[in-house]
Formats: structure tokens, C-alpha cells, sequence
């Protein structure tokens, strides 16, 4: 009887257990010593906790309604503003003064009357490239211009001239002076044309100031041939060696073309107003003087840039005292110049 009562008793306390585990882990944690520290919990949920900031207050207000008097209001302010600058403009900011500088060959008032702008214009508003254009294309002696306003009422033109031109006969015995660049500037007279590099073998075609340059187109004098070595009987000859040769056809603005390319190459080489003459009457031998020192021959028109540059280099090594044929045509030396004293 107690032994059967007892055994109750036990199966009872083990189902109690089974069923409410949490108190049998109570009881066993309740007997683990305490270490004395802090217990931290790494659960992600606390982690986020941490992590996580108050969020802004942000106050909502409705938009206001369109207000049409509101942008008349504004859009009339605006008006306002520009018609009051625009008067501004026109009453005072005015052209009073005009400075000219950098000019020799023209006069202050030549240039301003060439510009095209007139006191009383307005300062802002007056086109500064088209008046720049009017003057380069009305007066060729000048190389740039450059046009600047000062506040309140001065316009400023800045003038840059040609500094060296040259010289050239027209068909009908006149004397006309250019540019490298071939544009006509001004007409002159023979003693006055001596003072500047004279372009040999060619003639002008009805020349004009400020109109590029046309040349006439005279024959050329046609080569002669050799006649072969041995005698001068024609029976002796070969048949095809007696037909003459025909010479080939150079226009006068070929040797326009060829000068005016020569006087390009010498202002290159900053050699400007040294050249006394270019003769370009037979373009296969082409020369020019060098002052009165120096007789250069170019040869023909191949390479013409190298022998200008080349020439500059024999003419510094050179004594000042010395004059001569320079030679520089690379027909008998080649890269090579020959020199001869007079």
C-alpha cells in the first residue's frame, strides 16, 4: 500500500516538472554563482533600438491661392525696372568724346569719320565690330582696330598700321604702293617709289585703293634653245633636234603671285624694308637685292621659304663690309650657298 502510494507520489512530481519547464530553469539559474558583471544583450532588436533617431517635426501648410492681382503687381515692377534702365541708357549714356591712337599714316578725324560712329550715339548699344570692319576696309593702311568705351561717355580706337609696304608699276607708267597681303594702299610717284622695295617683271592692271591687286598679262620672252655641239649645217642635225621648243606660258599673275608670296617669306624672317627689289620677269631665276650689298638668285619658285630663311643665315655670317653674288638657287650647290664679292 505504501509502496504503491509512493510511486504516485513520484510519477506525479515528474509530469509537474515536464510540464512547466520554466520553473525547473528558474531553479537551476538561482544556483549559478554571480560574476559580478553586467549582463549586455547583443539582440539585433536592441541593436536597432540604438540605432534609430527621432524623426523631424515637420509642420505641413497648405500652398496659398493664385493671386492675379499679386502678379500684376510683380509683373509690373519688372516693366518698370526695364523701361527705367533703358531710358537711363539713352539719356546718359551718350557718345561725347572719341580718342584715336596708334594712328601715323591717317588723321584722328579720317579714322573717326571712317568708324562711322557720331557723337549723341548710344554708348552700350552702337556696334563695336562693324564699326571696327568699316574702318579696316576704308582706310588699307591700317593692320588691326580695336574699339573700347569708358564709362560715361567716351569711345576709345585703337589703331595698328602696316609697317612696311611696297612698290610696283601699273601698265600705264604709274606707281602704286601694296601689301605683302596684294591690297592697293596708295599712289605715288617715281621718286617716292624708290624709297620702297620695288616688285620687278610685273605690271598692275588698272590699280584702285583698297582693291586687291590685278597684274597685266604681258608675254613673256620665250627661252631660246640650245643648239647641239658640233656643226651648224642643218643636214648634220637630228630632225627632232631643230624643232624649236616651246616655251612655257607664264601669266603676269603667276609672277604677281610669286612676289607677293616672296615679300610674305621676307617679313617672316623680319626682313622688312632690307629687299631694295624682287625681279620675278623670269620665274626660273629669280633674284633680288639685299640692300645695295647683296645680289641674291632664288633660281625658281621651288623652295622659295628655304632660300629666303637660308639666305638671312649666309647674310649674318657675313662681314658688314663685304658685297657680292649670293647664291642660293641650290642649282650648282646643293643646300649649299655660293658666294662671289663684286
Amino acid at each position: 500500500m505504501d509502496t504503491r502510494q509512493n510511486s504516485k507520489t513520484r510519477h506525479s512530481q515528474r509530469r509537474s516538472n515536464s510540464a512547466n519547464p520554466r520553473r525547473q530553469t528558474s531553479k537551476t539559474s538561482s544556483r549559478r554563482p554571480s560574476s559580478g558583471r553586467k549582463r549586455t544583450d547583443y539582440s539585433p532588436s536592441s541593436q536597432h533600438s540604438k540605432q534609430r533617431r527621432a524623426a523631424p517635426n515637420v509642420v505641413y501648410t497648405p500652398a496659398k491661392p493664385f493671386s492675379r492681382n499679386r502678379f500684376l503687381l510683380q509683373l509690373a515692377t519688372v516693366v518698370a525696372v526695364v523701361i527705367a534702365i533703358t531710358l537711363g541708357i539713352s539719356i546718359f549714356f551718350k557718345v561725347e568724346a572719341i580718342t584715336v591712337s596708334g594712328n601715323e599714316k591717317y588723321s584722328a578725324w579720317v579714322i573717326r569719320e571712317a568708324s562711322g560712329i557720331q557723337d549723341g550715339d548710344n554708348l552700350l548699344t552702337f556696334s563695336q565690330p562693324r564699326a571696327s570692319s568699316k574702318i579696316l576696309s576704308e582706310l588699307p593702311y591700317v593692320k588691326d582696330a580695336r574699339i573700347g568705351i569708358k564709362l560715361p561717355n567716351t569711345v576709345n580706337i585703337y589703331i595698328e598700321e602696316y609697317d612696311v609696304v611696297y612698290a610696283a608699276r601699273a601698265a600705264d607708267g604709274t606707281w602704286w604702293l601694296l601689301r605683302s597681303d596684294g591690297v592697293i594702299v596708295e599712289q605715288t610717284d617715281v621718286a617716292s617709289a624708290s624709297d620702297y622695295t620695288k616688285l620687278i617683271g610685273i605690271e598692275l592692271e588698272s590699280p584702285w585703293v583698297g582693291e586687291q591687286a590685278a597684274a597685266s598679262e604681258t608675254a613673256q620672252a620665250p627661252e631660246t634653245t640650245n643648239e647641239p655641239s658640233g656643226s651648224t649645217d642643218e643636214s648634220s642635225v637630228p630632225e627632232d633636234a631643230t624643232e624649236a621648243v616651246s616655251p612655257v606660258a607664264v601669266t603676269g599673275q603667276q609672277r604677281l603671285e610669286t612676289a607677293l608670296n616672296i615679300l610674305q617669306y621676307l617679313e617672316d624672317n623680319d626682313i622688312i624694308g632690307d629687299a631694295a627689289s624682287v625681279d620675278v620677269t623670269d620665274l626660273s631665276d629669280i633674284q633680288l637685292w639685299y640692300g645695295e650689298q647683296y645680289q641674291v638668285k632664288l633660281g625658281g619658285t621651288d623652295r622659295l621659304e628655304y632660300k629666303i630663311e637660308y639666305m638671312k643665315d649666309a647674310i649674318d655670317q657675313l662681314e658688314d663690309y663685304q658685297s657680292g653674288i649670293l647664291d642660293v638657287s641650290f642649282k650648282i650647290w646643293t643646300d649649299k650657298a655660293g658666294y662671289t664679292p663684286f
